[in-house]
């Protein structure tokens, strides 16, 4: 006969029991033993706070005092011999400059180099340093004139990179630009100040402004101006694409600029030594030469023609 095992649902409750009592007297051991290292943790933690909250309202509170100050009223600027003394003055009240700037500021050297980027006059931000305890060393390359474009009876200022500069910031009389300059019959549209002058002819211009001056050519030719008007016009009209002028009303006839890629175009460098080839026999001046064309292999000349005698060609 088989037997069966009946559970005692008291003996269950007395186990149930036992362990809930274990296990309270156990918790409230940990909780004797860890609220009094919870309570150090928190008062640490309330110490470093304050420590460093107080740092900071000290630190701003020293930082705002008026020896850690710099305004854009008191910076100094070197103005070079080409530029006048209007840079001096509005370099230093442009509109979207702070009347006053916190040495410690964040992001300070950065605002700075924003507002003097976006400045017409200035080609880069070299650097901006901070010089403890309220100056700042600010190095600003500078838009240069390389020469004066001439329209009618207007005249621009453009620099290396063909942007257009206000002339009223510069000395027009600087000899470093003022000759040769470049003209045309008809240049495109004015751009604004600070933006890239989009002409072809004024781009030639200044490229061969530039080399000429390399070489010392202008001088020494005594070349007034680069007339542009027919740049990457030769296959329409067969005129030379650039004529230089000099004092002696002579024409040096450059031909095209390399912008225009014309096939079998000499070179500037080879021009250049035509050009010297004919003043061996001319003189520098050219005074006599009513023309010179420097575009082919072989260099052609024509001389001014005198009363009763006949043209001579060269």
């Amino acid at each position: 006969m088989k037997q069966y095992k009946i559970n005692d649902p008291m003996t269950s409750i007395s186990i149930l029991k036992t362990f809930t009592d274990t296990f309270l007297i156990r918790t409230k051991e940990f909780k004797r033993t860890l609220y009094p290292f919870f309570l150090r943790f928190v008062v640490f933690v309330c110490i470093i706070f304050f420590i460093i909250w107080g740092i900071k309202k000290i630190w701003y509170s020293l930082t705002d005092l008026n020896i850690f100050k710099v305004s854009p009223s008191t910076f100094s600027f070197h103005t070079p011999s080409w530029m006048n003394e209007h840079f001096s003055d509005d370099i230093k009240h442009i509109a979207t400059l702070n009347e006053q700037y916190g040495m410690y500021e964040s992001n300070l050297t950065q605002k700075i180099a924003d507002v003097y980027g976006g400045v017409v006059l200035v080609k880069k931000v070299d650097s901006i340093k901070r010089v403890f305890p309220n100056k700042l060393a600010i190095k600003l390359v500078l838009r240069k004139p390389v020469a004066i474009v001439k329209s009618g009876s207007s005249t621009y200022l453009v620099d290396d990179e063909s942007v257009l500069l206000p002339k009223e910031y510069y000395t027009l009389q600087n000899v470093e630009y003022n000759s040769p300059y470049i003209q045309s019959n008809k240049f495109t549209k004015l751009p604004f100040y600070g933006s890239t002058w989009n002409d072809k002819g004024i781009k030639a211009g200044v490229a061969l402004v530039k080399f000429l001056r390399a070489n010392n050519i202008h001088n020494l030719f005594k070349v007034v101006a680069v007339d542009v008007s027919n740049v990457c016009k030769r296959r329409f009209t067969g005129k030379s694409d650039i004529i230089l002028w000099t004092e002696n009303n002579t024409q040096i006839r450059w031909g095209c600029s390399p912008l225009c890629n014309e096939p079998n175009e000499l070179s500037d460098e080879e021009k250049l030594q035509n050009l010297l080839s004919i003043a061996k026999t001319e003189g520098t001046n050219l005074k006599k030469m009513e023309y010179v064309d420097v575009r082919w292999k072989k260099p052609l000349g024509k001389r001014w023609a005198k009363i009763d005698d006949k043209t001579e060609e060269r």
